[in-house]
């Protein structure tokens, strides 16, 4: 290859648009918008439940949190959830968690029952790195199956829950990395 006496020495790699600025490729720091409102990636982090991979945004707008996962299996799903506390899904849970070891076969929350669809133990992986911390997830969907709340236990009496919608790639829209 011939001198180019023009051509930038180590320069970085340029983004292409039409490639790069994906649903899949978020980084912290990228916006998108979702809903009518623009969001900001504020972390990037990934689940390992048996043996799955599942990639996880936390996105932010003004006080709002959400996370957006995305899990592979034969197809690519995406869901985008809220975190709740545990308190408000139903009072008597962290009871019933407490004298049963395992939470209910249904749940009812904001006018909508949650049928248990799986458990599993996993670990989480804050900022995709690390040697993980060890969870134990309880998966529950509604008839339709759009909707989901997730139960995670974490240590021994540490409960974190979660409801979610399933979602799709052409929703979100004007990703823009940070920089």
């Amino acid at each position: 290859m011939p001198w180019n006496p023009f051509k930038k020495k180590n320069a970085a790699p340029e983004l292409d648009p039409l490639r790069d600025l994906t649903l899949s490729g978020l980084k912290p720091g990228y916006l998108l918008d979702y809903d009518l409102k623009t969001w900001k990636v504020t972390a990037q982090n990934r689940y390992n439940i048996d043996g799955d991979s599942i990639d996880e945004w936390q996105l932010s707008s003004g006080s709002e949190v959400r996370y957006l996962e995305r899990e592979e299996d034969d197809t690519v799903s995406w869901t985008l959830s809220r975190k709740v506390p545990l308190a408000n899904v139903d009072t008597g849970l962290q009871a019933h968690l407490k004298e049963n070891d395992d939470p209910p076969k249904s749940i009812s929350f904001e006018g909508t029952e949650y049928e248990g669809e799986s458990t599993a133990a996993g670990k989480f992986y804050k900022d995709g790195e690390g040697s993980g911390q060890e969870f134990i997830v309880w998966d529950y969907v509604d008839a339709s199956g759009d909707l989901s709340l997730t139960l995670e236990q974490w240590g021994e009496d540490e409960y974190e829950t979660s409801v979610g919608e399933s979602v799709e790639e052409y929703q979100f829209s004007n990703i823009l990395p940070s920089e």
